[in-house]
This record gives C-alpha cells, sequence and structure tokens, in this order.
C-alpha cells in the first residue's frame, strides 16, 4: 500500500519530525544569499546557479508555512487562529523595528541625532510593525551597497496577505474543501497569466494594481501559500514517494539551468516549479532529520530571518574592506553574520517570543500538548480523521 503524507504524519502522531530542520536550513541559506546581495555581488549571484535561491526559499517557507496552518485553521476558532498567528510573529517584529530605529540608527547614522530622530522617515520606520513596510532610517547604512535597513521586511505584508486569505477560507469554510481551495488556487494562476499577457492594455494604475496581487514576486508567494494549504487537504491522497521527490528536484534542478533570475516575476514557470518546491517542502518536512541539539531547544529561525539584514549590514559598515572584496568577502560576511544573526535570534526566542507564545497554553492545542518549551507550530497537524471535502 502506497504511504501518503497522512500515512506518515499519523506513524508520528501528528509531528512533522523534518520541519524544525527545513525551517532553520532555510533561514540560514536565505542569509547565505543575502551576504552576496547585500555586498555588490548581485551581478554573479544572479547570473550563476545561485539565483534560484531568491526563486525558490522564500515560497517553501511560505508553503511550509501553509500546510502547517492548514491544520490548525480547521481546529481552532478565527478568533484564536488570528490571535495565535498574532502571538507569532507581532512582538519580534516589533523588537526588531524599535532595536533598528532606537539603538543601531543611532549608532551607525552620521547625521546630527537632532535630524535623525526629528525625520519622517525615523517616524515612518515604525510602521513595519503593522506590516507597512519601510526601508529607510536616516543616514542609516548610506555607504553601503545596500541602504535598506532591512531589506528581509517585504515578505511581512504578505505573510499578513496570506494570514487574511486564511481567514476568509475559514469563515467560508473553503479550508475543509479541497475542490474549492483548488479551483481558488487555479483561478489565482490564471489571473496571473493574463494580466502579465494583457495587462498593459489596461490603465497604468489598474495594471500596476493587478500585477502586484496576480504577478509579482509577492504573489508567487501566495501561491506556493495556497498550494500548502492544498496539500495538507489532500494529505490522505498525495504518495509520500521516493520518485515522486525525486521528480520534483529533476525539475528543480532543470528550472536553475532553464530559467533565469527575471523568471521570479514571470507566472507562467511556476506552474510546474512551484509544485515541485512545494512537494519537496512538505516531503523533507515529513521525514526525520537530526538536528543538533542546539536547535532542540526553541524555534530560531523567525528570528534568524528577521534580525540577520541589520546585521549583515553592521558587519559591512565596520569592514567594508574585507567583505566588499568579490565573491569572498559575501562568504566570510556570511561566516560571521549566520554566528551573529543566531546569536540574537536564541535571545530573542529565550527572552521576547516564548515567554510571549506561553499566551497560548489557555487556547492551543499544541501548546497544551507539548508545552511552549517547544516549537510552537511544528505539531498543529491533527491527523484523527482526514479533511472532508
Amino acid at each position: 500500500m502506497q504511504k501518503t503524507f497522512g500515512h506518515v504524519l499519523a506513524t508520528h502522531k501528528g509531528l512533522g519530525p523534518g520541519f524544525d530542520f527545513l525551517r532553520i536550513a532555510l533561514a540560514f541559506t536565505i542569509v547565505f544569499s543575502h551576504s552576496f546581495l547585500l555586498t555588490g555581488n548581485d551581478e554573479f549571484f544572479r547570473s550563476s546557479p545561485l539565483w534560484f535561491a531568491e526563486y525558490a526559499l522564500v515560497p517553501m517557507f511560505f508553503a511550509l508555512s501553509g500546510f502547517l496552518i492548514a491544520g490548525s485553521a480547521q481546529r481552532l476558532s478565527l478568533k484564536n487562529f488570528l490571535l495565535n498567528r498574532g502571538l507569532r510573529i507581532v512582538p519580534a517584529l516589533a523588537v526588531d523595528i524599535v532595536v533598528c530605529a532606537l539603538i543601531i540608527g543611532p549608532l551607525v547614522t552620521p547625521v546630527a541625532l537632532s535630524y535623525y530622530f526629528g525625520s519622517a522617515d525615523f517616524f515612518k520606520y515604525f510602521l513595519n510593525i503593522v506590516g507597512w513596510i519601510h526601508y529607510s532610517l536616516p543616514g542609516v547604512f548610506e555607504n553601503n551597497p545596500t541602504h535598506r535597513v532591512n531589506g528581509a521586511l517585504w515578505t511581512v505584508p504578505w505573510e499578513i496577505f496570506c494570514y487574511i486569505i486564511m481567514s476568509g477560507l475559514m469563515i467560508t469554510s473553503i479550508v475543509k474543501s479541497w475542490q474549492k481551495t483548488a479551483a481558488l488556487t487555479a483561478a489565482f494562476i490564471v489571473m496571473g497569466i493574463v494580466v502579465q499577457l494583457y495587462g498593459h492594455h489596461l490603465p497604468y494604475r489598474v495594471n500596476l494594481v493587478l500585477s502586484t496581487f496576480f504577478v509579482s514576486r509577492g504573489a508567487q508567494l501566495v501561491f506556493a501559500f495556497s498550494l500548502g494549504i492544498l496539500a495538507y487537504q489532500l494529505r490522505e491522497v498525495i504518495p509520500h514517494s521516493r520518485v515522486l521527490l525525486a521528480i520534483s528536484a529533476v525539475i528543480a534542478i532543470a528550472a536553475i539551468f532553464v530559467l533565469s533570475s527575471p523568471s521570479i516575476e514571470t507566472v507562467p514557470n511556476r506552474i510546474i516549479v512551484i509544485p515541485a518546491l512545494v512537494y519537496i517542502t512538505v516531503f523533507i518536512g515529513l521525514t526525520p532529520v537530526p538536528l543538533p541539539s542546539v536547535f532542540h531547544k526553541g524555534d530560531y529561525s523567525y528570528g534568524v530571518y528577521l534580525y540577520h539584514d541589520p546585521f549583515l549590514q553592521i558587519l559591512i559598515g565596520l569592514a567594508p574592506g574585507i567583505f566588499l572584496a568579490p565573491k569572498v568577502g559575501a562568504l566570510a560576511l556570511y561566516a560571521i553574520g549566520i554566528c551573529a544573526a543566531m546569536t540574537v535570534a536564541v535571545i530573542s526566542w529565550h527572552m521576547i517570543e516564548k515567554p510571549i507564545l506561553g499566551m497560548r497554553k489557555k487556547f492551543s492545542f499544541v501548546a497544551k500538548a507539548r508545552g511552549v518549551d517547544e516549537n510552537p507550530d511544528t505539531t498543529i497537524l491533527p491527523v484523527e480523521k482526514p479533511a472532508k471535502a
């Protein structure tokens, strides 16, 4: 009998045994990519096979998120679901914004502090907490190749948007119907193709809005998130097959050499490549992968992703002669930067994220089952019965 994703989940009592590994591996690899992109190695990075990291890594994160939270969305009330997501995302994000604006910025900016604290950019930066993204602080990192304080924040509004989508699926009970989810996902990708092919005939502003929602790199994340939800809904049907894993890997490898960096913002390739990436994501997430003991003490992936950019920028500013050397400088930046990001992520988890997540114990099935000492997003997959169509 062919094993399915649902069968593997049942075998592991509802756990996704490889999701902890997958989260931290994706986060570490994103830091690697940004080490090149922040040091002026854009052309080399995007003209080499490394370009595929920009295409694949964040969509895989969103596919993982869609798969995981689809289970909690079927179990929790809308209020508790939103509280769950808010407690996981907002506190660490808020601390990151406050630290960058009130500590890092004043320490590294060359402008007068009176100007810094009175600038509109300073006040606008706090809007990042609610998902209205602003990248600049007065004078901060102005001598670096990239002036953004934290470019990684670009995903925050799309993450919020995906949670809004999930809320709509919960309200309408579509989250329990794979057919309706599949229809909406297909309509989304078809709309993207239509807008990309014919949007230029529309007024500029209309085309801009439609392209943002259906064509852009952010739209790629929404598609991956939707396929993650669909994979969870069809967990009792989708085979857990090494043959399918190999086929998916071949598709991904072929994409590296057939496509190129501009493909990130084109739609047709997503029909083939993103489902392959989603399958790889879920397969790895359901596969036991050993991790060093340090990673068993908390979920540090969010902190690594959230905090790494500002600290990479600080390092570049402190030693540009080392870190801006072509190619090798990026490798040196990664070697030091990942240690800095991991250190900050550990502090963030134990001092901010974990204590606040303890509030979820009042309503969270996961927290009650495992307590707040472990990753709260790993065991959200109830397996007592498959989702109904």
